[in-house]
């Protein structure tokens, strides 16, 4: 996950991902310039959680290429629909729950490029006041003929990687698109023309994961964290297990099993003291941690260390796509399933309740 986050920073996006089941991460993630836009397209094996500030005069369009293969996201608590384009909102942060295998492409715009098409389509408004809502939903016929518009465009770059800079058909190719996008935009505007009620208790779990990222190793219990964010435990139990699958220590041992491994990364390995690092960041039994470190991400933790190349500080993106990690061996125990018992998180969001 260190690797996609190096490369997603990259594009400007400052984002932290969390890998919510236990396996080794297996995905890439392709990066395109078309003239004022960025492209990209991220491939994901095991589910994640996304979060982070959004970017600054860039218009952001996401949206999940294969809907049918990728169980429903979750964005700010909402069950995303199908057909949807999401991340919008130009203000707040980022905050995106993928359940498990999932393939996405984001759109970002230069907000004058974006305000261009706006009044060239007739859609000025759209330009001066941005996006009410950070998500719209589509009718299947618009959001598929965008979506092929994007799987074109990704298989050409990787078909042929310097077609798109060939005498100017980065230009052509985003005077293609971008009316696509922002056709889409208006037309899923004016289908959503109320916001829709915020789900219960994310707030709460928003503060939660604010003051845990805040506060990366200090020692803290589950009443003490109820306090923090004035909220009961059935309260603040049930919004983890809704909007994220899992408790809120639960979620805070994943977080800081991350911690211990970015900082394993950027180690020096003749230096390094990973009984010492694992008691820095909360926990005290070795053997309980390399068991919960090896189940989360599929090596041991001095595999983690060892590993050449491993800080996310040596990385540089390339603009073709890339492995994020190779698949683990069939006999590793990497690839053995997870007992439901294992104080690892072992699956996705749970589906959302009908009615």
């Amino acid at each position: 996950m260190e690797e996609a986050e190096a490369l997603l920073r990259s594009s400007g996006l400052a984002v932290e991902l969390l890998q919510l089941a236990g396996g080794r991460q297996v995905g890439d993630l392709l990066l395109l310039r078309l003239a004022t836009l960025q492209l990209l397209r991220l491939r994901l094996s095991v589910g994640v959680h996304v979060r982070g500030p959004k970017l600054s005069g860039r218009q952001i369009v996401t949206l999940c290429l294969d809907p049918r293969l990728s169980p429903p996201l979750r964005a700010h608590g909402h069950l995303l629909p199908e057909t949807s384009l999401f991340g919008l909102e130009c203000r707040g942060e980022i905050h995106l729950t993928t359940a498990a295998a999932s393939q996405l492409a984001v759109v970002l715009i230069d907000r004058n490029s974006f305000a261009h098409w706006a009044e060239r389509l007739g859609a000025a408004a759209l330009a001066d006041e941005g996006l009410a809502a950070n998500w719209v939903a589509l009718d299947p016929q618009r959001f598929a003929v965008l979506r092929n518009s994007l799987r074109c465009l990704f298989a050409t770059a990787e078909t042929h990687p310097g077609a798109l800079a060939l005498a100017g058909r980065d230009r052509l190719a985003e005077a293609d698109l971008m009316p696509l996008l922002v056709e889409a935009l208006i037309h899923g505007a004016q289908l959503q023309r109320s916001l829709p009620r915020p789900p219960a208790r994310i707030e709460i779990v928003k503060l939660a994961q604010r003051w845990m990222a805040e506060n990366p190793q200090r020692p803290i219990t589950l009443d003490a964290l109820c306090r923090q964010v004035h909220a009961g435990r059935r309260s603040l139990i049930q919004g983890f297990q809704d909007h994220l699958g899992m408790g809120p220590m639960a979620f805070l041992k994943l977080q800081r099993l991350h911690g211990v491994r970015r900082q394993l990364l950027a180690a020096d390995p003749a230096r390094a003291r990973i009984h010492q690092l694992a008691m820095e960041w909360g926990f005290l039994n070795a053997g309980h941690f390399a068991r919960d470190y090896r189940l989360l991400f599929g090596e041991r933790p001095s595999d983690t260390l060892l590993r050449p190349g491993r800080s996310p500080r040596e990385l540089r993106f390339r603009p073709a796509s890339r492995r994020i990690a190779p698949p683990p061996p069939p006999d590793s125990p990497a690839s053995a399933p997870i007992r439901a018992g294992d104080p690892v998180p072992t699956g996705a969001p749970p589906p959302a309740r009908k009615g």
